[in-house]
């Protein structure tokens, strides 16, 4: 292992002081259990002359660059370890043991206790979806590790070189070419919609980007009919918005976008069924198959049985006109509030959030064509076993369980996860619980914008006991300042509600319920 000798430069007394030559980038990070959004500078970070192509780049907080810890200390041949209880960063080499402490501004190195620069304590910093990085003020790396740190102020990038390559002859500048200037997000555009009408019960619409195809999320809607796909955080280019076709059970191709995604929605008659596929980088096509229209004469009408009194009929789907039923479950209720968070001195019951949310996701679904039955639409207490037995005994098609998340004494505290049973993860229904979580999960993610806290398993007694696929989502933290706040807002509650609502009509298209 190579000895590192302390060399500082008068540039980095430039870099510590100004970031006027970096790209400015706008973007939503995660640090100190928080989601924060960050107006500054981003560099390239250059190691040893390798272009650096890190999860997240140098950036500039509390006036000071932080740097990755990882990506550097890997490019010189030191190992570096990360122990998750202690939240503790270890560096190893031949030469020195480097331990740092997440928000701690002292580190020991080589057992010696040294205070950080300039009171910058490392973090644990994140995009929004991202990789999580333990970033440090590159000063530390400079006096304190003794690597040869430069700021490149025409490219815009941190140098950082041990010594000896630093003077050897392989030192030069191939990375410059491949620095321009920091890359913007690139937003893709649809450019074209086309559509080709494939024989009387098939269509198929291609849709084109500029820039290569984003991620994508497909569902139906009934009342009317529809196939919806949604093209994350691409935006309309200059094309017509419509599309009549009527043919082969298709009407028409209707275009929009907002802030967060473009949608597609193709309006049919009898669908029979879809499939959604990326044929090229740039390229999406959706297939459409429908029924044929049915004007048989009707069958003579059966004998009539006798019905059964209101109070002995079994409640199935049946009443729902054949529609999959999905049954919500809004968490708590009656005597048991569940969570309780404070907001300005006033209590936040999780009893009333989960049935404000709950009714929201009602009427979302019902809105969109579904039937949807409610354990729950006031301040009762249904028992844990009351709530998954009337899904079973009304045939349910999906199961889904509203709660609020806390922890005592951790306000820091935050995120989304849903939970499934692994006891009640089979495939019978076509689907299984994992997947509906993970589907709810990851439109509450795209529409709430929180931390991603995971799909996780417990054996919860309301998902345990249903015969049908069932999850329980965790919104948020009410024990978190930020997030019991923002639950209590009609808008933010309404994000939780779409995302949970998309996350189930995205399963519901491969469930079939058995007889």
């Amino acid at each position: 292992m190579r000895k590192f000798i302390i060399t500082i430069t008068a540039a980095i007394v430039f870099l510590f002081c100004s970031a006027a030559f970096a790209s400015a980038e706008t973007m939503m990070l995660e640090y100190d259990g928080g989601t924060h959004e960050y107006n500054g500078e981003v560099y390239a970070l250059v190691v040893n002359n390798q272009l650096i192509d890190a999860a997240l780049s140098p950036i500039i907080f509390n006036d000071r660059a932080l740097v990755p810890v990882r990506e550097i200390f890997e490019e010189v041949g030191a190992t570096v370890n990360y122990v998750l209880d202690s939240q503790t960063v270890e560096v190893i080499s031949d030469d020195y043991l480097i331990t740092m402490r997440i928000n701690d501004n002292v580190a020991y190195i080589n057992g010696v206790k040294t205070n950080i620069p300039d009171n910058v304590v490392p973090k644990l910093i994140a995009r929004v979806g991202g990789q999580t990085k333990t970033m440090v003020p590159v000063r530390f790396i400079s006096e304190t590790i003794g690597l040869d740190v430069e700021f490149d102020s025409e490219d815009g990038a941190i140098l950082i070189d041990s010594d000896d390559y630093a003077l050897s002859d392989e030192y030069q500048e191939p990375w410059v070419d491949e620095i321009v200037s920091t890359p913007q997000p690139v937003v893709p555009n649809v450019i074209d919609v086309a559509y080709d009408v494939i024989d009387d019960y098939n269509v198929k619409v291609t849709v084109e980007t500029d820039e290569d195809m984003p991620q994508f999320s497909d569902f139906t809607l009934n009342s009317p009919e529809r196939v919806v796909v949604d093209l994350q955080g691409a935006q309309l280019g200059n094309i017509n918005e419509n599309l009549n076709i009527n043919e082969s059970g298709v009407s028409s191709v209707r275009m929009g976008h907002n802030d967060e995604r473009a949608r597609i929605v193709i309006d049919v008659n009898n669908l029979k069924s879809y499939s959604v596929n990326k044929t090229d980088y740039n390229t999406l096509e959706i297939s459409i198959s429908t029924y044929e229209k049915q004007t048989a004469t009707p069958a003579p009408e059966p004998t009539k049985k006798p019905s059964l009194p209101a109070s002995t009929a079994p409640n199935t789907t049946s009443q729902y006109n054949g529609k999959k039923l999905i049954v919500l479950d809004a968490g708590h209720g009656g005597s048991d509030p569940g969570a309780i968070g404070n907001l300005d001195g006033t209590e936040i019951l999780e009893k009333n959030l989960t049935l404000d949310i709950t009714k929201k996701v009602k009427s979302i679904l019902e809105d969109a064509g579904y039937a949807v039955s409610m354990t729950r639409t006031g301040d009762t207490l249904p028992s844990l076993v009351e709530r998954p037995t009337q899904a079973n005994e009304e045939n349910a098609a999906v199961f889904v369980s509203i709660h609020i998340n806390s922890v005592d004494n951790a306000p820091d505290a935050n995120g989304t996860e849903v939970f499934y049973a692994e006891s009640n993860n089979g495939d019978e229904y076509g689907t299984s619980s994992e997947q509906l979580a993970k589907n709810i999960l990851s439109r509450m993610l795209y529409y709430m914008g929180s931390t991603n806290r995971g799909v996780k398993t417990a054996e919860h007694a309301v998902t345990k006991r249903c015969n049908m696929p069932a999850a329980l989502a965790e919104v948020g933290f009410i024990t978190n300042p930020v997030e019991v706040y923002n639950m209590t807002t009609d808008e933010y509650q309404q994000k939780a509600a779409q995302g949970i609502a998309e996350g189930i009509m995205i399963t519901l298209k491969n469930v079939t319920v058995p007889n």
